[in-house]
């Protein structure tokens, strides 16, 4: 039986695991169907049977002999979003640094990073899909909220993903995030420390988030502050000021507060600088805080330079 598909791996892909490459370059097929697939020898690599885990290398063969563009067990994507030369330009437009290695975009608010069961339109695919797209292998080395504006560094390759994905994992690279909350905080700098629960794979963790601050200004109803977080989890920024009963502005999941639940007001939680080092390279990256975001703080007179913070 001839092979209706024939891959061949190219070095942005060497020694990643069969099944990773498989659901990004070939389709997005439940983890299952791909291990029932392959045992029953209906995708071979170099003519041989591999397990899910196999590292695939440069130049590896691989045929594929199952129907998977009609074969009617596929269970097909949810969403047909397909990505409109609007949607591609407003990445492009919004671009702060690129080289061949990685790109780094100021993200506007109410834009997912990746698809969700909430949204269809997203950064991911925007890159990936548009039909003249210049960043068909986009890989996302950390997210930020729809709601969440600012720094987002994309890797073009497989060799960028690992260099970043393990700045990410090791805490070497720094994060410096602009908030506005609610009300004055009696101290003005400090280190916010919480055990957060989250729910994975059906259990519950708990999981240390780490997250330092200090106070750039303040009015009588409001603070800007500055966030650098140690840790990582999602929503952690949100929780942790919530939690201390300083709410971020426009926060709506994390706090009852009437003022906070307005449709009007945007949530001021800005990303506005990473630092890291390549080749022992300081290098440094910033993104300015959108329009609405300058002008909250211009009204409720929350003065800040970002060239000296």
């Amino acid at each position: 039986m001839e092979p209706k598909h024939i891959f061949k791996i190219e070095e942005d892909f060497e020694n990643i695991r069969f099944d990773k490459w498989f659901k990004k370059k070939v389709k997005a097929l439940p983890q299952s169907l791909i291990e029932r697939t392959l045992r029953k020898g209906k995708i071979l690599v170099n003519g041989k049977k591999v397990k899910s885990s196999y590292k695939i290398q440069i130049n590896d063969e691989i045929k594929v002999f199952a129907d998977i563009d009609n074969d009617d067990k596929i269970i097909k994507k949810k969403s047909s979003y397909l990505p409109s030369k609007k949607d591609y330009d407003l990445i492009k437009n919004n671009i702060l640094f690129e080289n061949e290695h990685y790109l780094v975009l100021n993200k506007t608010y109410n834009l997912a990073v990746q698809s969700g069961t909430k949204t269809a339109k997203n950064i991911f695919d925007i890159l990936k899909n548009y039909v003249e797209t210049e960043y068909p292998t986009p890989h996302l080395v950390h997210r930020l909220d729809a709601e969440t504006t600012g720094i987002l560094i994309i890797s073009k390759n497989h060799k960028s993903a690992k260099f970043f994905s393990e700045l990410f994992k090791n805490q070497t690279i720094k994060k410096s995030y602009l908030a506005v909350v609610d009300g004055v905080l009696k101290d003005k700098n400090g280190t916010l420390k919480n055990e957060l629960t989250y729910i994975e794979n059906d259990k519950e963790k708990i999981h240390l988030s780490i997250t330092n601050y200090k106070v750039i200004s303040e009015s009588n109803d409001h603070s800007l502050l500055l966030l650098n977080p140690e840790t990582g989890r999602k929503h952690q920024l949100r929780r942790q000021l919530s939690f201390i009963k300083h709410p971020i502005i426009g926060e709506k999941k994390y706090t009852n507060k009437g003022l906070n639940k307005s449709k009007e007001i945007h949530l001021m939680l800005h990303a506005y600088k990473v630092e890291f080092l390549i080749n022992s390279k300081k290098i440094i990256h910033n993104a300015e805080p959108p329009l609405y975001f300058k002008s909250f703080c211009k009204d409720k007179e929350l003065p800040y330079d970002l060239n000296n913070l």
